[in-house]
């Protein structure tokens, strides 16, 4: 399993998910930046949640409630 953090925009990409969809995840605890820039609160993500995201991804083209992805 890789350590290696990307940038929001790089996991963005690579987890098919917007940057504003990946801050509304954040915020509601669905899916929490492994960092946060203390000065710039910018965020970044580790590899290992790319199966997440895409989980979360797939679920939400399909409709599901955020309310029950959590309690999945």
């Amino acid at each position: 399993m890789s350590r290696r953090k990307m940038s929001i925009s790089a996991f963005a990409h690579r987890s098919l998910l917007s940057p504003k969809a990946l801050r509304r995840y954040g915020e509601s605890g669905l899916l929490r930046p492994r960092e946060v820039d203390p000065v710039s609160g910018y965020r970044y993500y580790a590899e290992s949640q790319l199966q997440d995201a895409r989980t979360i991804s797939l679920l939400r083209r399909l409709d599901v409630p955020l309310a029950t992805i959590a309690n999945i």
